[in-house]
């Protein structure tokens, strides 16, 4: 439901074109890149894309590694803690405890690890672990903003809203569990 509001909310975005080709140049140049598919050259095809898979696959293997140890880091130069203690008054405000703050900052940094600590947080309330989950699910975290830009950083296509879009759709996502945590009765772990 998330995706679906923000692609409503975004399906009238504009961006500036990088150069303006006429219709004839667009039309040429691909038809330049395209191969025509055949059972001769069927193999290189099959080739290419099979190598083009794996590096796109070994390419988010090391995304996920890198971010992972940066959040080893991170946790060992004890720069969470920190966080913990600078973020503890607004969690205070809203009753819930310092803990979920290193959950949340390890989230935005690399989604498996900040859901796996959000997950492992002992709360009453655990609709809110939920609700958080669901934020870092819809907005994905640094390491796939930047796995997505490594793929896209070829073509002329702008990360920016990509990135905006991501946010909204994270507000989306938890504001939409909410009410369905709220509203459905078998579903409401005792939303605080």
């Amino acid at each position: 439901m998330a995706s679906l509001t923000v692609g409503i909310i975004f399906r009238f975005w504009k961006f500036k074109k990088k150069a303006d080709l006429s219709y004839k140049e667009i039309k040429n140049n691909s038809h330049e890149k395209k191969i025509a598919p055949s059972v001769s050259n069927l193999g290189t095809i099959l080739q290419n894309s099979i190598m083009s898979s794996i590096n796109t696959v070994v390419m988010i293997g090391g995304f996920v590694m890198l971010f992972s140890v940066i959040i080893s880091i991170l946790k060992n130069a004890k720069i969470f803690e920190t966080l913990e203690i600078l973020c503890s008054p607004l969690l205070k405000t809203i009753n819930l405890p310092e803990s979920f703050a290193s959950g949340i900052f390890a989230g935005i940094i690399e989604l498996t690890n900040g859901v796996s600590q959000i997950a492992k947080i002992p709360f009453k309330a655990i609709s809110v672990n939920v609700i958080i989950c669901a934020f870092l699910l819809g907005f994905g975290g640094i390491s796939i903003l930047l796995q997505v830009l490594s793929i896209t950083s070829t073509s002329d296509i702008s990360i920016k809203p990509y990135i905006l879009g991501k946010l909204i759709q994270g507000a989306f996502a938890a504001l939409y569990t909410y009410i369905l945590l709220q509203n459905i009765v078998f579903l409401n772990f005792d939303i605080l």
